[in-house]
């Protein structure tokens, strides 16, 4: 996708809290992951897990072909399936542009994104039209480009001289170029759907539909404009449309905010006829339903399977944000209507629970852009209903935000948890400052229907945003604490060996100094560590994890050695800078002096202290 328009987890590992909210029941069947033995599934997967941005699939004679933008020197990519899962790579399905291209290069998308985008193909009569986005040579603008072939294979043959839609300065009127291209057919009539790249250059970014001639080459009418960027958490940014018609409504897929982050995402709007009015509904795919497992979820299609089912096809950044790889779930409808991706959770909002002595707040950081706050008093809480097809377990995330301050202590907050009037364990979230978003999450019993739960405050305060149900268990992380624990003896980083890194002056810090700059593959710090016998220790490490992409609060990463020996990876969750958190992990001491080293292998820490306490 564009520049500046395209289109890990940083979820805290925590004792948990659910709490649940009113929405419809769900029809249609799930989706048949694989499971694992204590019967939930296992989290999702790319199909192709390679760079394959912007995948674009279509169903001919019993075999899939997946279209994605330019990648390794391949203009548009091909690839074929039998099954949507295993998939063959193919030559270059367009391998020379129209006349009308020039020379472009897009760092942001890969080093060897050559502007060549988010293809389209139909079948049209005689053959294949792919629309193609490419760098216009005249306006130096992004525009659409169609071309033709006898086989969904190809190779395409560009059409004419000229782009197909190119609403430049040079070619007014001039909305910043075009991306983006889909198409849609009812009955006889051929539609294009595309976007106005406006924020490619301070205008909005719109997106619009326009009738096509049979054979695809040609516009036989204006543009109509369907919607524009102006929901908060769109950011400057609509794009990358998917046209479907269910049930009488048609509805409108499109990405969202910026690609380059876990913020991109899917929304969806709706309408009574192609042309509308369209209302939006609000987000389909958000990197947080999919609990960090796809980050950056975009750039969609939607196909329809030989037995009528539909699945969406979608694209998500690797852990490490270098490619975005392919990912597929069953699309179904509730009863009223709603799209539902099988692979995510179940959203519940908190705001739409029961609320006693507390209040909603607007918040445009917030899911829905609200949130339960207030929650202050011994009767405040909230109660919600989540909905099971069937009785079982289930995973019951949290979205929370935890500023609370005991003097000038960040510290824990803690709810009691009840589910259909039982109390459970009480729920800890660790201190992660107001508006910092994060997810804890808890392995439940639900029944059958319809389950209530109930969260009350125990102690301090947590604002609820939203409540995700899924199938799959939780990843267990490190218990994160905001304070020295006791009985353990404080090691101050900056007094250990730092290599390629550095010290930096910290008043917020222990000591008035942390080591920062661990930002690359060699970066850490060792410290010398007393044992007076060989013995297990636990190892807390004082930390502040301010890491982002394009506004996506990341988890960072550091591997623990003693004396040169691996003692696990350590997962840090996202506090902000100066944010100061402890996370705990196991190692194992020597008798004397130990080298306790921490290097960095994901994103950015800085680290504060090392509190070690011994045990027995």
């Amino acid at each position: 996708m564009p520049p500046q328009s395209r289109r890990w987890r940083a979820r805290l590992a925590v004792t948990l809290l659910a709490v649940g909210l009113a929405a419809p029941a769900l029809s249609g069947t799930a989706s048949a992951a694989a499971k694992r033995d204590d019967g939930s599934h296992l989290p999702i997967a790319p199909v192709i897990d390679s760079n394959v941005p912007d995948p674009d699939v279509l169903l001919v004679d019993g075999v899939y072909h997946a279209y994605a933008t330019n990648d390794h020197g391949q203009n548009i990519q091909h690839q074929t399936s039998t099954d949507l899962r295993h998939w063959t790579p193919q030559p270059d399905a367009l391998p020379q542009l129209g006349a009308w291209t020039g020379p472009c290069s897009f760092a942001p998308g890969g080093a060897t994104d050559s502007c060549v985008w988010a293809p389209d193909v139909q079948q049209v009569p005689g053959g294949f039209a792919m629309y193609y986005t490419a760098r216009d040579a005249a306006s130096q603008k992004q525009c659409i480009g169609v071309a033709t072939a006898s086989t969904p294979a190809g190779p395409f043959t560009p059409v004419g001289d000229q782009p197909l839609v190119c609403p430049t300065q040079t070619n007014p009127p001039d909305l910043g170029g075009a991306i983006d291209a889909a198409t849609y057919r009812e009955g006889g009539q051929l539609w294009l759907l595309w976007k106005a790249d406006g924020n490619c250059c301070s205008k909005p970014a719109t997106i619009y539909v326009q009738p096509l001639s049979a054979d695809g080459t040609t516009l036989t009418g204006p543009g109509t404009e369907l919607i524009h960027n102006d929901q908060p958490w769109e950011g400057a940014v609509v794009e990358g449309p998917t046209l479907v018609k269910h049930g009488g409504t048609y509805y409108l897929f499109y990405s969202a905010n910026d690609f380059y982050g876990g913020n991109y995402r899917t929304g969806w709007a709706t309408a009574t006829s192609i042309t509308g009015p369209y209302t939006k509904r609000g987000e389909l795919m958000t990197s947080d339903r999919f609990q960090g497992d796809v980050r950056g979820p975009g750039g969609q299609d939607v196909v329809t399977r030989p037995d009528g089912s539909t699945v969406i096809i979608f694209h998500g950044w690797d852990p490490t944000f270098t490619y975005r790889a392919m990912y597929t779930s069953p699309l179904t409808w509730s009863a009223d209507g709603t799209p539902v991706v099988q692979a995510e959770a179940t959203r519940y909002e908190a705001e739409d629970g029961t609320i006693t002595d507390a209040r909603v707040v607007g918040d445009d950081s917030a899911s829905g852009g609200k949130k339960v706050g207030g929650l202050d008093n011994a009767d405040s809480s909230v109660t919600v209903r989540v909905h099971r097809d069937a009785a079982g377990p289930a995973t019951i995330g949290i979205r929370y935000a935890n500023g609370s301050f005991d003097g000038p202590n960040r510290v824990l907050s803690s709810d009691h948890l009840s589910i259909n009037g039982v109390a459970q364990a009480d729920v800890v979230f660790p201190h992660t400052t107001w508006g910092n978003w994060q997810n804890a999450e808890r392995r439940v019993d639900l029944k059958a229907g319809w389950n209530t739960v109930t969260l009350t405050k125990a102690t301090y305060y947590a604002e609820i945003d939203a409540i995700d149900v899924y199938d799959h268990a939780p990843q267990p992380l490190p218990f994160v604490t905001p304070a020295n624990p006791v009985g353990a003896t404080r090691y101050e980083a900056e007094a250990g060996t730092v290599t390629h890194a550095r010290v930096v002056g910290d008043d917020s810090a222990s000591g008035g100094a942390k080591v920062g700059g661990l930002d690359f593959p060699d970066s850490s710090v060792s410290v010398q560590v007393y044992a007076p016998h060989t013995q297990k220790a636990q190892l807390g490490i004082r930390f502040a994890n301010g890491s982002e992409r394009g506004g996506y609060l990341l988890r960072s990463s550091d591997r623990v050695t003693v004396n040169g020996q691996d003692q696990g990876t350590v997962f840090f969750p996202h506090t902000r800078w100066g944010d100061w958190q402890t996370l705990s992990t196991e190692i194992r001491l020597h008798k004397g002096w130990n080298t306790v080293t921490l290097t960095k292998v994901s994103f950015y820490a800085e680290i504060d202290a090392l509190d070690v306490t011994l045990l027995g």
